[in-house]
């Protein structure tokens, strides 16, 4: 079975990949989209890459489970997302020229879609669609960091003992 055949069949049975970045998107599209991307295979603990890597290329994952570290102020590593089927990683390199800005590795073995600015260049109106897709997905992120953010705050202040006063600014 060829890549556009495998992905387009677990595409029919996943529906995080029906939503998410490829929301929207015709059978058609994600077929041209798939003929100009690759099927990556990683074994569990394989590292994608790391924080700090040129790149150029996002990564769907079909099926499996990746961390996403970065390292502390101290050299910890500190996972801040655990992506499985029908996520995206890596796609802030699409977006703006910097380089990786967390390591990537997999958990268990896993199998990614992986595609660059080249080959969304070849597309313009599919690439459209995908970078309305990306937002949506980087402003739930973001919404969710917050949210994250707020709760650890919130539990700071009561080990504290602080009041539930409005913080000084």
């Amino acid at each position: 079975m060829d890549k556009s055949a495998l992905f387009l069949e677990q595409f029919a049975k996943n529906a995080p990949l029906i939503g998410g970045l490829f929301h929207g998107l015709a059978h058609e599209e994600l077929g041209e989209l798939v003929g100009l991307s690759e099927m990556a295979v990683f074994d569990g603990g394989a590292e994608v890459f790391r924080e700090g890597d040129a790149g150029d290329t996002m990564y769907v994952v079909i099926s499996g489970k990746f961390a996403v570290t970065r390292l502390d102020a101290l050299g910890n590593e500190v996972r801040l997302a655990t992506v499985g089927d029908g996520e995206a990683f890596g796609e802030i390199v699409l977006l703006e020229h910097v380089r990786r800005t967390a390591t990537v590795r997999a958990l268990i073995p896993s199998v990614a879609l992986c595609f660059g600015r080249q080959a969304l260049e070849h597309l313009p109106g599919l690439t459209m669609k995908l970078y309305q897709n990306m937002v949506l997905m980087l402003a739930r992120r973001l919404r969710l960091t917050t949210d994250e953010l707020l709760l650890q705050e919130t539990q700071r202040r009561r080990a504290a003992g602080e009041t539930g006063q409005a913080a000084e600014s």
